[in-house]
């Protein structure tokens, strides 16, 4: 069995999964925090945050299967902000989050490996970031795009009116998704959960990706579904 593994939505559809198995990853499935509201419920960057080589895990999540975690101290809760103690967007050695409210153990973490901590009040930074690697990302929150800009990020702007869908069970949620749950790196490529077009008419993400030569993975006809992106576990 390959030893590299991918952590995603256990409500990923099959196609997805598919083609993750295919590229030679074994599938590990967030479980669902009854805890959360469904939409969010198994969603990877609610529950989990890599940074370097090593996961934090929020601590109800059985991730017995991987061997390089670490269990953060606090759980999560439905109650803002006690839901985005995990979601912390890391885009090479910066770490972007509402800092108040950043699990103890994955804020020492960070601190200790040497990382600049950036903090806002936007406490969702993961949703609203779409990493592409380690010094751009894609943005849909104007604060958080002046904050990276400042910070020597190179940065693609769109407006937060995509789109992107959200699961509520097996059906679409009313609320809306966040480009960053849409978007993930795997490997030297990117994968968005449906197809690309759907979000993009005017090729700018296409285009910002490409320029950054990284190969783009979508999927024809699907729609754009955030689960909350994958992580990839080295």
């Amino acid at each position: 069995m390959s030893n590299k593994k991918v952590i995603i939505d256990k409500r990923m559809r099959k196609i997805e999964k598919k083609k993750i198995q295919d590229m030679g990853y074994e599938i590990i499935e967030i479980q669902t925090n009854r805890n959360i509201y469904s939409e969010i419920s198994s969603h990877v960057d609610i529950s989990v945050c890599k940074i370097e080589n090593e996961i934090i895990v929020e601590p109800t999540q059985n991730m017995n299967n991987i061997s390089n975690k670490i269990y953060g101290k606090e759980r999560i809760s439905a109650e803002y902000p006690y839901d985005i103690r995990y979601n912390v967007c890391i885009i090479g050695k910066k770490a972007i989050h509402n800092l108040k409210y950043t699990d103890e153990i994955l804020k020492k973490e960070l601190i200790d490996k040497g990382f600049e901590l950036i903090n806002t009040t936007q406490g969702y930074t993961n949703c609203s970031i779409a990493v592409i690697d380690e010094n751009s990302a894609i943005v849909t929150d104007k604060g958080l795009n002046k904050i990276l800009q400042r910070h020597g990020i190179e940065t693609l702007y769109l407006n937060n009116e995509l789109d992107i869908k959200l699961l509520n069970g097996n059906k679409y949620s009313n609320k809306k998704g966040f480009i960053g749950g849409c978007i993930s790196r795997i490997d030297n490529k990117i994968m968005v959960f449906g197809e690309l077009k759907k979000i993009d008419s005017e090729n700018k993400i296409r285009k910002f990706i490409q320029e950054k030569n990284l190969e783009i993975i979508d999927f024809n006809g699907l729609d754009i579904i955030d689960y909350g992106g994958l992580i990839e576990v080295e």
